[in-house]
């Protein structure tokens, strides 16, 4: 389309020239200096024109590359986003329902202040890379910031089949890591929401996947699919299991 926009500029300024000279012709001006004016005025305008038919895209800076987790080269919130709503409408034609996860990495924090950054950065890419590595072709992971991570899963089938795969990827997160000669293990939650059954827009399926995360951390299976009903007040299908959230302890 930019293109086509182009060309046609570009073809403005050509008739605008022609024009021009025509009607020098036609008033029968001769006089070599007026001539030369208003062929340089054509020439100015014609290069005008002509210019955005070459000009390159520098001015729409990342329209078109996609947006990377600078830590994890994941794709990060916005290209997410992007990736989910050219999701949902193929979700609407071809009438399967699409599912998004999103998981919470609970010792983070932990894990930073006693380790330092660099740990904490090497447990991002760990659960990252687990992620990455069990999910299917068409899936997407990304990264969301700080201790969120997501996934899109294009035709997940149902509610209840979202859930078991949130269960088993959380399965595969979860588990001792080996950072740097440093043992964590790793412990996280995740919340998940489908289209349409629980969300018409892409903002709602964010917002009603990390609504369910809220009510999974505090389950005690660390897993939750989002519940119809006022926002905010998801109740875990369990009791609190206080030892879910105890700081993992790291050893050397």
């Amino acid at each position: 389309m930019r293109q086509k926009m182009r060309a046609r500029a570009a073809l403005v300024g050509l008739a605008l020239g022609v024009v021009a000279l025509a009607g020098c012709a036609m008033a029968g001006v001769s006089d070599p200096w007026a001539i030369g004016v208003l062929t340089a005025f054509d020439l100015l305008l014609l290069a005008a024109c002509v210019r955005p038919l070459f000009g390159d895209d520098t001015d729409q800076p990342g329209e078109l590359e996609p947006r990377l987790d600078g830590l994890t080269g994941l794709p990060d919130r916005r290209a997410l986003t992007a990736v989910v709503e050219r999701t949902l409408p193929v979700a609407d034609s071809d009438q399967e329902p699409a599912g998004l996860l999103v998981f919470g990495v609970h010792e983070l924090a932990d894990v930073t202040d006693t380790l330092g950054p660099a740990i904490g950065d090497l447990l991002l890419k760990e659960v990252a890379a687990r992620l990455a590595a069990a999910v299917r072709d068409t899936d997407t992971v990304g990264r969301l910031g700080d201790d969120e991570f997501a996934v899109l899963l294009p035709q997940v089938g149902s509610a209840p089949a979202c859930l078991d795969t949130a269960r088993r990827l959380l399965d595969l997160v979860r588990g001792p890591a080996d950072l740097d000669g440093y043992q964590v293990r790793i412990s996280a939650a995740v919340g998940a929401a489908v289209y349409p059954v629980h969300a018409a827009t892409t903002t709602e399926l964010f917002v009603r996947a990390e609504t369910a995360l809220r009510a999974a951390s505090r389950s005690r299976d660390g897993a939750a699919l989002y519940e119809v009903g006022v926002e905010g007040d998801l109740r875990p299908r369990n009791e609190i299991d206080s030892r879910e959230h105890r700081p993992a302890l790291p050893s050397r």
